[in-house]
């Protein structure tokens, strides 16, 4: 009789690869505490500068990401879209990726969503026209910038 294996993506992870899951889920769990903490915004913390902020005087598309964070962590959701607008978005992606990341942490596997490329297209015109227009200096824009002087 023919025995089949389980295909990859369902075995369970190695104990080296779930160790090494559990010390990043622990990392992502104590990284996202200290955005709930220490305000990114007061300056007493430590946070690393937005490179095209301090390169080129410009927001990215995640600038205002952090102390938008901190705002949802707080419930001030009307404060977190102030600092960056596609938040939600970005904080929804980077959800997906954790779960399929940590589930076989319990046991559960979660196939990753492999999207077409038009959507990866789609999402790349949307950040660059987002970061274009957040950047101009057109009165009724100010919201769409991240915040800061």
């Amino acid at each position: 009789m023919d025995t089949v294996a389980p295909a990859a993506d369902t075995a369970p992870p190695a104990h080296g690869s779930r160790r090494r899951r559990a010390a990043a889920l622990a990392g992502a769990v104590g990284a996202v505490a200290y955005v709930g903490l220490v305000d990114p915004g007061s300056g007493t913390g430590l946070f690393p500068p937005c490179p095209s902020r301090m390169l080129l005087g410009i927001d990215c598309p995640a600038c205002g990401g952090l102390r938008g964070t901190h705002d949802l962590l707080h419930g001030d959701v009307v404060g977190a879209l102030d600092h960056n607008l596609l938040l939600p978005l970005l904080l929804a992606l980077y959800a997906y990726a954790a779960v399929v990341a940590f589930a076989p942490l319990v046991g559960r596997v979660v196939r990753p969503l492999h999207p077409p490329r038009w959507a990866f297209v789609a999402g790349a015109v949307v950040l660059a026209t987002f970061t274009v227009v957040r950047n101009l200096p057109v009165a009724g824009l100010e919201f769409l910038g991240s915040g800061t002087s």
